[in-house]
């Protein structure tokens, strides 16, 4: 499981929920405005389109009472490459 405009191999917990939403190993996967990039995609293309799932990524950030460093979840959403190109 990769992102598809990246190249970059999905890793831990991303990886149980795609496997969970009943995608095989080896899929690829977008997020929104990775797909409006695609050659010949707009938004108006990708209109009710579904995610596959939402997953999470740790970014860290200072906090701002404290001090210090901690990681915080960012949640995003990811396509099925399979569905975004059919609407091309």
């Amino acid at each position: 499981m990769y992102n598809f405009s990246t190249g970059n191999e999905f890793s831990g917990k991303n990886v149980g929920i795609l496997l969970e939403a009943g995608y095989e190993p080896g899929h690829g996967f977008v997020t929104f405005k990775q797909a409006v990039k695609l050659p010949g995609l707009s938004g108006k293309k990708l209109k009710g389109i579904k995610k596959a799932a939402s997953l999470v990524r740790f970014v860290k950030q200072l906090d701002k009472v404290t001090g210090k460093e901690e990681k915080k979840p960012r949640y995003y959403s990811v396509f099925d490459i399979n569905e975004v190109l059919e609407r091309k």
